[in-house]
């Protein structure tokens, strides 16, 4: 399930060698990198793009109702939750192959890709002094957020932090997903420098997208805070997502993009699938929140998401 491209594009491809494990999943991950396509105007630049590829080892371009898997990042105890409630839905819209299930950093995914959450750049190098990342991890996650879970130091400097996070990272081998939280503007925000306008367009004002993609080989949005009630009769959701991935790829043409999607700003299946039709143009994939997991309300969401035929011509997994 992925997109229609308004252009062509080629990607060159980092060289795949099968014992590096600083390119592992790269000759996947590089063909779903999207590209630029810049609009300049008076004020700003609009980048609309995605890609997506077959499995094949030549680039194409995704066509509605092709069968291409999105990216996915879920809970590494969500992943297989979804999987045993409803495995024909979950086998539907997710390729394993593409989904990174994250957990914490000593720890390993039954399914998917597994990922090392930090919440702090403390932890993370503190983890990569004692050698507690078990072996066969290649990817790491910089979760910083306006929370207990990062330092307050790191919260009023994420560019300084995303940064080293991404550095020690890749020095070490590791992939780097990074995904600030919208509420880190709060922990910028000084008397008299606080930009104007929503929390999404204050995130923007402060270059946190751009600040990610500089640094991560996936940059996420966590956009899911804006599909609440109050804010969707003005597509905020889509207006925050389209102008992230603009900002982004602007720093960064190769950046491979995902947005947050979440079980619980929604009150059904259905809006979820609104806010996946209406960016699934302008991102590689999803963050999946299913907060609350183990209760029946939000994996029924999830599941009925993840089952339910998508509502216009995309780029959704086929049924097999």
């Amino acid at each position: 399930m992925k997109i229609n491209l308004f252009t062509t594009f080629a990607s060159v491809r980092p060289p795949f060698r099968k014992h590096d494990s600083r390119s592992v999943r790269w000759t996947n991950l590089a063909r779903r990198r999207p590209q630029v396509l810049l609009r300049i105007g008076a004020v700003t630049a609009l980048a609309f793009l995605s890609s997506c590829s077959a499995r094949a080892d030549a680039l194409s371009l995704c066509t509605p109702n092709s069968a291409v898997p999105e990216l996915w990042i879920m809970n590494a105890k969500v992943a297989p939750a979804l999987q045993l409630g409803d495995p024909g839905g979950f086998q539907r819209a997710v390729n394993t192959s593409d989904l990174f299930a994250f957990d914490q950093p000593d720890k390993t995914s039954p399914i998917g890709i597994t990922v090392a959450n930090f919440e702090s750049y403390a932890e993370f190098s503190q983890a990569i002094v004692a050698g507690t990342i078990p072996p066969g991890v290649h990817w790491v996650m910089y979760d910083n957020e306006r929370w207990q879970g990062t330092p307050v130091n790191e919260q009023e400097h994420p560019a300084r932090y995303e940064a080293l996070f991404a550095r020690l990272a890749h020095r070490h081998g590791y992939k780097v997903i990074l995904a600030p939280a919208q509420n880190l503007v709060f922990g910028l925000s000084k008397p008299g420098v606080r930009p104007a306008g929503a929390i999404w367009q204050q995130y923007l004002a402060f270059g946190l997208a751009t600040v990610s993609a500089q640094s991560a080989d996936i940059y996420e949005i966590q956009a899911q805070a804006d599909e609440a009630a109050r804010y969707r009769a003005a597509d905020v959701y889509a207006d925050f997502v389209r102008a992230a991935t603009a900002q982004a790829q602007a720093a960064n043409p190769k950046i491979t993009i995902l947005a947050g999607l979440s079980t619980r700003r929604v009150s059904d299946a259905k809006q979820l699938d609104q806010d996946f039709q209406s960016t699934r143009s302008m991102v590689a994939g999803y963050w999946l929140n299913v907060p609350g997991w183990n209760q029946a309300d939000p994996m029924t969401i999830a599941e009925q998401f993840l089952n339910g035929p998508p509502s216009t011509p995309g780029c959704r997994r086929a049924s097999s």
